[in-house]
This record gives structure tokens, sequence and C-alpha cells, in this order.
């Protein structure tokens, strides 16, 4: 069992892929737009014919923005009258020292007389009236500002008393002439908004595929406007608000892929089968994206009336890809994040996510099988004709039975989509078999026409080993085939089970002539020590040729931990009962998936019944006896093999089987001290 330090490790991998892809699809989302549209200014001229994409009606904020500056205009500043500040200037003369009471007076009398004139305070640019309390609109030239009224006082108390005592009495006020006509900015700005607010917005209509301006012209405001605002309408949706959110909505749907997984196929939930995934989910996306934007911009330049909002392009290769090498299963959970995802692309998402899911289904029902490369073509098709269906009746539903352009053009590109699904399929599978080690139905083809290297030594060196084989992979077939387990890998294994027998085949008494047994002269350890070796040599052997990790699997636990019962008795009639029986035992493991348990149980039974000499034994029950002896030694406990499938496998073998009657050495029965016949063959 692995440890938890393992298995935290491999959590940390799989969330640590998660986010990774995440931002992948985050980026691949939305780092551009479909709108095509130079940047120009009026009186450039046109490289090309500039039509609108889409139809759209939209604010002219700058024309608005104007209409509200004109608006705002119509209103004049308020202001309000500060009696105060007149006396709160003339109070700082009362203590003034150095002047005569007269001299006071008149000083007095030159300051109120600014005052009466009025001295205002600053007020936005570009006025050039203000309106008082009373409701008078008065030119702002009338009044002074403070620094004129300072300038016009400083000069008359000069004239009137004199250099010296002008000097003090502008001490005394330094500071505090303040203006009496004051701009009341909170009602001015009350009244401005309400102007405002009684401005309607300038919209802009524009048909898709008006056009704005043709090539070779010079671009006049209003198109440079129109230019403008499709540009900004192209710019939408590029907000942090946007990254985030569909950062968050992809880093959920990931997660769910890791929670299917473990639901629905525990079996397969391991990182590299999660990592595969993330990849091709992230693929099709990606696919999706690419495609659909190089079929809006052809529509675009050709003009063609077609609503450019309902335009994508479905590529599902993740299905596909998850059928041939992990799981139908899984397949189907591929499906959700790749059309959720994608569907953000169009301002109706159930024009995209129905259709596109419907056919991930059927794409990855008729998936199971690749036993060519046309397989592929058909499942894609097949995939794409459902999604087809199903985009008509979600367009019905919408727009009723009108006839619109989309009718003929998106089915185009939804096939289109299936093609590009096949070929990519077909394009990157020897590269994913490469990378993540994978099989599938088609390598399995590949290595059952009997010209592969090792085959066509099995069959120089152990002529009998090779026919056993032969024999072995046509049982696990039938039996694979009938309980719906993969028929192409049990054969594979079949035929590859025994291929370690090649570094010494004449150990193996199916190979040997003149009848001569090397066993007769070895301690029963030495030959259970050979015996086991073909099973740790045929593991060397596939993976030096390559073999599948499925094979190999095969290879290893064809024999279980079954015990050498010939060899252990006879040991223990040599050496008594302290033998230590771990060394008569395979090393194992047992069986752990159905297809090696299969082979398990045809190279048990072929075996036996090739070595059957008594012509008139009852094989229905020789088999069934064989086949319950292995069950009750629980050696198919891990294969996933239920009563029902071995019940199966059972009949399919004694018909098979039903004419075979090789003649091979009969071993002791179990009661026997030397062995069992059925158990122990002097070949694994």
């Amino acid at each position: 069992m692995k440890s938890m330090k393992e298995n935290r490790f491999k959590d940390w991998y799989i969330y640590g892929t998660l986010f990774l892809f995440s931002f992948l699809v985050t980026f691949f989302m939305l780092p551009f737009g479909f709108v095509n549209l130079p940047e120009l200014k009026p009186g450039q001229i046109s490289p090309v014919d500039i039509r609108s994409p889409v139809t759209v009606t939209v604010e002219d904020r700058a024309a608005t923005r104007k209409l509200k500056e004109t608006a705002r205009k119509g209103v004049v500043p308020r202001v309000r009258i500060e009696k105060k500040a007149e006396r709160e200037a003339l109070k700082s003369l009362k203590s003034l020292r150095g002047l005569s009471e007269e001299e006071k007076k008149l000083a007095e009398k030159v300051v109120s007389s600014y005052y009466r004139r009025g001295i205002i305070s600053s007020i936005p640019e570009g006025y050039t009236k203000v309106q008082l309390p009373s409701g008078k609109k008065v030119p702002v030239s009338k009044y002074l500002s403070v620094e004129e009224a300072e300038k016009g006082i400083e000069e008359d108390l000069k004239r009137l008393l004199g250099e010296e005592k002008a000097r003090l009495v502008l001490r005394a006020l330094s500071g505090r002439i303040k203006p009496n006509v004051v701009y009341d900015k909170e009602s001015t700005e009350k009244l401005w908004k309400e102007a405002e607010s009684k401005v309607k917005p300038v919209l802009v209509s524009l048909r898709k595929g008006e056009l704005i301006v043709k090539k070779g012209e010079k671009v006049s405001s209003e198109a440079a406007r129109k230019i403008e605002i499709l540009r900004g309408e192209k710019g939408k949706g590029k907000g942090l608000n946007k990254y985030i959110s569909m950062f968050l909505i992809a880093a959920v749907l990931y997660f769910s892929v890791i929670r299917l997984y473990r639901i629905v196929s525990p079996s397969a939930f391991e990182f590299k089968n999660i990592f595969f995934s993330y990849a091709v989910i992230t693929l099709d996306i990606l696919l999706i994206r690419f495609f659909t934007f190089v079929s809006k911009l052809l529509v675009e330049s050709l003009n063609l009336p077609v609503e450019e909002l309902l335009i994508y392009v479905p590529v599902v290769t993740s299905v596909v890809f998850a059928s041939m090498f992990i799981n139908k299963k899984v397949a189907v959970i591929h499906s959700i994040p790749v059309s959720v995802i994608s569907s953000f692309m169009l301002s109706k998402p159930e024009f995209l996510f129905v259709p596109v899911t419907v056919g991930c289904f059927f794409s990855a029902f008729d998936s199971r099988k690749f036993k060519s490369r046309e397989v592929i073509y058909a499942s894609a098709f097949k995939g794409g004709v459902v999604t087809l269906l199903f985009q008509v009746l979600v367009y019905f539903y919408y727009f009723g039975f009108g006839y619109r352009a989309e009718l003929w053009f998106q089915p185009l590109l939804t096939l289109f989509g299936a093609l590009i699904t096949a070929v990519v399929v077909n394009g990157l599978s020897p590269l994913f078999v490469k990378l993540f080690h994978f099989t599938t139905d088609i390598v399995y083809m590949e290595l059952i026409n009997l010209n592969h290297p090792l085959l066509r030594k099995l069959i120089l060196k152990a002529p009998g080993t090779y026919s056993h084989s032969v024999m072995v992979a046509t049982l696990a077939e039938a039996a694979a085939e009938t309980i719906g387990a993969n028929a192409l890998l049990a054969k594979a294994g079949g035929l590859f089970h025994d291929i370690g027998k090649l570094k010494n085949p004449q150990a193996f008494i199916e190979n040997q002539q003149g009848g001569i047994n090397i066993h007769d002269k070895l301690p029963p350890e030495k030959s259970a020590a050979i015996l086991r070796s073909h099973v740790e040599y045929g593991e060397e052997l596939g993976k030096k040729y390559g073999l599948p990790e499925k094979v190999i699997d095969i290879i290893k636990q064809h024999h279980g931990t079954k015990l050498m019962k010939y060899f252990y008795h006879k040991a223990k009639e040599l050496y008594g009962d302290k033998v230590d029986e771990k060394k008569f035992r395979y090393p194992g493991p047992k069986p752990q998936f159905k297809e090696s348990g299969i082979v398990m149980l045809a190279d048990t039974v072929e075996a036996a019944v090739r070595s059957m000499k008594d012509k008139d034994v009852d094989l229905d029950k020789f088999i069934h006896d064989l086949i319950m002896e292995t069950v009750e030694e629980g050696q198919l406990s891990q294969s996933g093999l239920s009563l029902k499938d071995i019940a199966l496998i059972e009949k399919v073998f004694k018909k098979v089987l039903s004419g075979v009657y090789h003649n091979r050495i009969e071993y002791p029965d179990e009661e026997d001290v030397k062995g069992d016949s059925k158990g122990d063959r002097l070949r694994p």
C-alpha cells in the first residue's frame, strides 16, 4: 500500500496540474476578440473595406458627452452674498492705533465702497455670468476679484491718507479682504446634474455587414466614430473580473473531473490519467476557440449573412482519446468541461452546450473498440451528426421553423469539426502512446498478427509453447468477447504470456523431445526456480521489446501466486515437512484485471486438457473442477471477474475445447503425495 506521504505528494501533483490547466484555459478563452478593425482617425485613408461584423446599437459616448457639456453650460454658476465678509474686514480697523477717528472712518468708507461694488470668489472656467439668489443673472465682469479689490483699496488709501498711514491700514487688512459674492458649489453642481440627467444618450445603430468606409476613401469624422465604437465593443469582456471568473469556473470544472474519476472509475484514478484528461480537455477548448475564430474571420471577410454569435466549430478529441486510452466512463466526464467552458464564447451558451454535450455522449458510446484508424473517423462523425441534429432542434426552439442562413452554414462547421477531431486523434495518438505509455486496440491488433519478433522466436525455439500460446489466445479472446472485456488485449496477452520460456525452452515438457525430462535429474527447488524464472524473464523480454504495459502485466500475473504442487510434494518426500512453501510459489501478483484473469484460466484449462491421456474423461466436469480450484485458491479475487463472468467463461471454454484431446503427460491427483495433475504440469 502507498504511504500517506506518497498520497500527499500525489494530491499536490494533481491539484497543481489543476491550477496550471485552469490558467491555460483562461488564457485561451479571453485573449482575443473576433472583430479585426484598424485604428483610423478622421482624414486617414482606409486600407480596407470596413463593415460592421455585428448588428449592434450602442451609445456614442463622445456625442452624449458633448450634449451634456452643452446642457451644463446652459446652467450658470450660482452665487450667494456673504455680508459678514465686509463686517470682518471693517472690524479689523476698529482697534487700529495711529489713526484719528476721522482717518479711520475714511478708511472704512474706502473698504465699504469696494464691497458695495462686489468682490467675487473664483468660479468654474468658461462662464461669463453668475446667478444671484434672486435669480438675476449678472456678468462676472461687474465684480472685482480679491486681488483687484486689494490693489484698488491700496491705491485709494495712499491717495487719501498718505504712504505711512495707508501702510498701517493695509497691514491691518492683510488677509482680511474676503469675497462677499461667493460661488455656491453645492447648489450649482446639483443643477448641473439635473441638466445632464435630462440629456438622452446618443445611440448609433450598426447593422451586420453595413459599410462604414470603403478601401481607399478618406475616413470621415462619423466613420471614425463608428469604428471607435466597434473597437470599444471588441474590448469589452476583458476586465479583471472576466479573467478571475473564467479561471474559477475552469478550476471548479477541472476539480469536478477529479471527483467524477473517483466515483465512476476509481481504477483509472491515477496522476497519469488525470494529467492526460486535463491536457486533452484543454486541447479541445483551444481547438474550438481557434477554429471558431477562423470561421468568424471567414464570415466577416466574405460578408456572409450569418449570425456571428451562433458560429462555432465543435472539436471533441478528448472524448475519443479517453475512450481509446482509458474508458468510456471517463470519456463521458470529459464532455462536461469541454462543452461548458467553450459555451462562454457565445451570447447564448445553450447553442453550444446542449448539442456538444449530447454529441460527446454518442461519440463516447461508439468509440470503445478501435481496431482500425477508420473507426476513429466513424466515431467522430457519429458524434458530429448527433451534435448537428441537436443544433437544429435548439435552433428551432428559439427561432421557429423560419429559414435563416445558419441552417446551412453551422452544419458545415459541425462536420468540419468532426473531421478535425478525427485527424487530430489519428495524428496525436502515436505521440500520446509514447508519452503516456498508453495502448489501444490498434496496438493490440498489430501484436496479434503473429509477425512480432518474439512470436517468431517462440515458433522456432519453443514450438510446443507457441502452439499452446495460440490456443490460450483463442480461448481468451472468445471468453473476453462473451463477458464484454477487451478481447484484443486478452488475445495479445494469451499469445505473449509464456515468452519467458525462450530462456530455457527444453525445461518445459511441451518442448521436450525423445521423452527426456531434465527435471528427473534436478532437485525440486531447482526445478521450481526454473519454472518461476520464466515469469520474470518474460517480464524482462516484454519491456525490452516494448510490449504494452497491460500485456506485460498479464505475463507477470498469469500464474498469480499458485503453488507448484508437483515439485512441492516431491520436496516434502525428500526433505520432510520442513519445506519452505514460498520457494514453490509463483512470484505473482494475482491477476489485477479481467483480461489477466481470463488468460490465467485459459492457460490452466488448455494445458490440462492438452495433457489428458484418458479420452473417456468427463471434459465438462474436468474443466469445471480446474476453474473452481483456481477460484477457491483466491487467485481471481482481485481480477474483477464475477461468478457470472466465470460461469460464462467456463461455458465458452467447454465449447472451444470439446474437440481438443492432445496427448500430454498426465499428472498425479491431489491425493497423491507427488502432486495434483490438475494443478501442476511440469510447466507453468
